[in-house]
């Protein structure tokens, strides 16, 4: 796999236990972890303010969690929208649970906290969610720039000091 700033990661089994486990790390680190879950930047697109917050225990969907390991994750998720908003002003998101096949490979259930810039609706004729490939494809070609990458890091360095 190679990460947002093109960087190759190298890992053995499930990609967010291996992550959770130290086994690789990104340019712009863990923004926040603790015993029940990890929050960091998307690791393969270069979007300032795309973050993934996984569990740490391996589960496929959100009704694997425990009531007290949801209730974390939402309360998590609360406090990083807010950091996000604060971090990029102006910006909304788009939250994505993203449930997993069990017969995919590396599957493990994780939430995106997807942001909506401007450059995404001209992308994508105006719905970002809808055409989210495109917004993807183009992230990918065009975004992997030393300034969007230092971009991005900054806002992870942010949210992470507007976390704690």
């Amino acid at each position: 796999m190679i990460d947002y700033a093109g960087n190759k990661i190298s890992y053995t089994g499930c990609s967010s236990c291996a992550f959770a486990r130290r086994e690789f790390s990104l340019p712009s680190g863990m923004i926040y972890e603790d015993d029940v879950l990890t929050l960091a930047q998307d690791w393969t697109l270069p979007i300032d303010g795309f973050l993934v917050i996984a569990p740490k225990r391996h589960v496929l969907s959100l009704q694997e969690l425990s009531g007290q390991e949801r209730n974390h994750v939402f309360a998590v998720l609360d406090k990083a929208i807010i950091a996000l908003k604060r971090a990029i002003p102006g910006i909304t998101y788009n939250v994505v649970f993203e449930e997993e096949d069990a017969g995919e490979e590396n599957s493990h259930f994780h939430i995106w906290l997807m942001p909506r810039h401007k450059w995404m609706f001209d992308i994508a004729n105006g719905n970002p969610t809808r055409h989210i490939k495109a917004v993807f494809d183009y992230a990918r070609a065009n975004l992997k720039t030393k300034e969007n990458i230092e971009k991005i890091n900054k806002t992870c360095l942010l949210v992470r000091e507007l976390m704690h």
